[in-house]
């Protein structure tokens, strides 16, 4: 090893620039926000003074010499014909002070300035070619970005013809943005389907914006805010720039003119106190010279130009004390711890709670009841504990331990592999209510069609249901008052409720939400009884004879049948003309053997292939092993069936199920 390289500033600079790289790496391809703004524009001034002092050790792809990189390997690349930069941030009126001396002493002039709110979102250049937009282009690295036209024509913001526009092609920049209204609609959709919710909008953006399907793009409602035509030969002022796009039909941004740092910090004021009443974030004010010809002359660096600066407002942050932490369960079974706090004024409004996201999150602020923490507003919405003064921590404060049952239902909770959250899979935990209404409509329970998560969560929220057998006391006017449904729409819904109630009792059994109880056990049951009231009077001893039903299971169907109130809802699903009798066939063709399906075949989908086995007393497994009986494999067969042949088991296809079962 080089001396150089034992060297403590050498070591040091190294770190710093490779934290600086995973965190824009982290913001710019991931959505995420590891840093915030100033602690990374810190850290940047930091390896800016290490590389100046020792310009030997500096990297040429340094962070302090290009631009975040938001390029992804999905879309086409596209070169932008003016470098796309990013402009540099200050933080208090000092650092302000001495961006406009430099610019005044470079122009030898008295400048006018414009100010503008700092939208909270990603950057997006939009091409025109004689009024026509044909190509909407990410910043990327500054100089290539990621061509993301068919995404950018879903914004209603953004005009896809321009009247009036000069000849030829025509560029316009601004900003992707989403309200937090949209914002907190789009994480309780998330939280409903059981997906990860997002972090804040404009993560969310960068995120959306990448997004392959552009119908989901579309359902997000982002927008845009035009502030910046790069080449404009005509117009002399930044202002009178804005002016024209906003004749054009662009939604523009609300401009102030200064023409001192006093008036630029008094403009600031302003805008910040405005915060609280805006429906999308700002985090600062950008600050423009208004000359566009003073502009050119002062150029830019390799990465941000010496026209422009954004002021960063400072995060708002509170310190209070952590009195207790609770556990809610969401719908999707999800615990999430969440601190009790004394109250405290934090940015307009007194905060008492904050979510602390999952135990993960716990660990790594190692936040204790008792613990004084620091909380902020992260995008504006939703409360945050950000640090914990571990200075004031009380003697004798215990580590959070994750809890071991539900908190409502008392069931045992998992821990799901590759998940970082907790759950609670009691389909029966009335937090869970909407859980167990998906699991009742789901493919291989009633299989009712077009009831999704998103309208059943509509219809649980407006109280159209509380119970399972609400579903079939629904009418077109309760459908068609949701979002997005029309009469066309209710009457489909209805129409696959009707027919839900013709299937054979099986599907009934498993969308009960018996707990231990899936598609097979289900299917052995109605097969053994052959009606639902057999399974509610059977004792255990019957219940024990029935085909895999070991005793676990079979506690939990007695269980379930000798609960009153459970039993009162499915009398309910009785008496609204539900199904209570098996209707499948007794064919013994398959009995005793195990089929594992992989592939697409020909002409049946796996549902079909699966009811062709199963009713023919056979079993299908999800996985390939030494019990497995054969295989049925169609194109674009993967790992089952190399597993297969690899155990030497049978491997049959389509055509040699259908000749087995035909004439039967």
């Amino acid at each position: 090893m080089t001396s150089f390289e034992d060297n403590p500033q050498f070591i040091e600079m190294e770190a710093l620039r490779k934290r600086l790289v995973e965190a824009s790496d982290a913001y710019y391809k991931n959505a995420v926000s590891p840093m915030t703004d100033q602690e990374f524009d810190l850290a940047l001034k930091e390896l800016e003074k290490l590389e100046s002092e020792h310009p030997e050790w500096a990297r040429p792809d340094s962070p302090t010499k290009r631009v975040g990189s938001d390029l992804s390997n999905t879309f086409p690349k596209v070169r932008h014909r003016i470098p796309m930069l990013s402009i540099s941030n200050v933080y208090n009126a000092e650092e302000m002070r001495a961006f406009v001396e430099a610019a005044e002493r470079d122009t030898h002039e008295n400048l006018e300035w414009v100010c503008e709110r700092k939208i909270d979102g990603v950057s997006l250049a939009l091409t025109y070619e004689d009024g026509i937009l044909v190509r909407a282009v990410t910043r990327g690295d500054g100089s290539v970005g990621d061509d993301i036209t068919p995404n950018a024509k879903t914004i209603k913001d953004i005009p896809q013809k321009l009247v009036g526009a000069p000849a030829g092609l025509f560029e316009v920049r601004g900003e992707v943005y989403m309200d937090n209204a949209d914002f907190r609609l789009l994480n309780e959709r998330l939280e409903i389907e059981g997906k990860k919710t997002m972090q804040n909008p404009r993560n969310t953006v960068a995120g959306t914006i990448k997004l392959k399907s552009v119908k989901e793009c579309k359902e997000r409602k982002l927008h845009y805010f035009a502030y910046h035509i790069p080449d404009h030969p005509v117009i002399s002022k930044h202002s009178e720039n804005l002016e024209f796009l906003h004749r054009l039909g662009f939604n523009t941004n609300q401009y102030w003119i200064a023409h001192s740092v006093d008036e630029i910090m008094k403009i600031s004021e302003r805008i910040g106190e405005s915060r609280g009443s805006l429906a999308f974030d700002i985090d600062g004010m950008v600050v423009k010279l208004n000359d566009l010809h003073l502009q050119d002359e002062l150029g830019s660096t390799a990465k941000s130009p010496r026209w422009a600066i954004a002021y960063k407002f400072k995060a708002e942050r509170a310190y209070t004390k952590v009195l207790s932490i609770e556990y809610q369960v969401g719908r999707t079974g999800a615990i999430t711890p969440v601190a009790n706090m004394e109250p405290v004024r934090l940015a307009g409004t007194t905060v008492k709670r904050s979510t602390l996201h999952n135990f993960e999150e716990i660990k790594r602020l190692d936040v204790r009841v008792g613990d004084t923490v620091g909380v902020e507003k992260c995008g504006e919405i939703i409360p945050n504990i950000m640090d914990v003064l571990y200075e004031k921590r009380e003697e004798g404060a215990e580590p959070i331990v994750p809890p071991e049952v539900c908190p409502v239902c008392g069931e045992p909770l998992v821990h799901p592999e590759g998940e970082v959250v907790i759950r609670c899979e009691n389909l029966q935990c009335p937090a869970m209510k909407l859980c167990l209404f998906e699991n009742f409509v789901s493919r291989d329970a009633m299989n009712i069609e077009n009831l999704g998560p998103a309208l059943l969560a509509q219809l649980l929220d407006a109280r159209k249901i509380e119970k399972l057998s609400d579903i079939y006391k629904l009418q077109d006017l309760d459908l068609i008052a949701m979002e997005r449904m029309g009469a066309k729409s209710a009457a489909n819904v209805l129409d696959a409720i009707a027919k839900s109630k013709q299937n054979s009792v099986e599907h009934l059994l498993l969308g009960l939400g018996i707990r231990f109880v899936g598609r097979q056990c289900a299917r052995n049951l109605a097969k053994h009884f052959k009606n639902l009231q057999n399974v509610e009077t059977a004792t255990m001893e019957q219940l024990l004879e029935v085909p895999d039903v070991g005793e676990r299971i079979a506690e939990s169907v007695f269980k379930f049948f000798h609960d009153e109130e459970r039993l009162e809802e499915v009398r309910k699903l009785v008496a609204v003309g539900v199904n209570c009798d098996y209707k499948g066939t007794e064919g013994d063709l398959f009995k005793g053997q195990t089929a594992v399906l992989t592939g697409t075949l020909p002409t049946l989908d796996r549902e079909a292939a699966r009811k062709i086995i199963e009713e023919n007393g056979g079993k299908v497994s999800g996985s390939v092993s030494k019990k497995t009986s054969w295989v049925l494999a169609g194109e674009a067969a993967g790992s089952k069936l190399e597993k297969a042949l690899e155990l030497a088991i049978p491997v049959h296809d389509e055509a040699w199920l259908l000749e087995q079962v035909k004439g039967l």
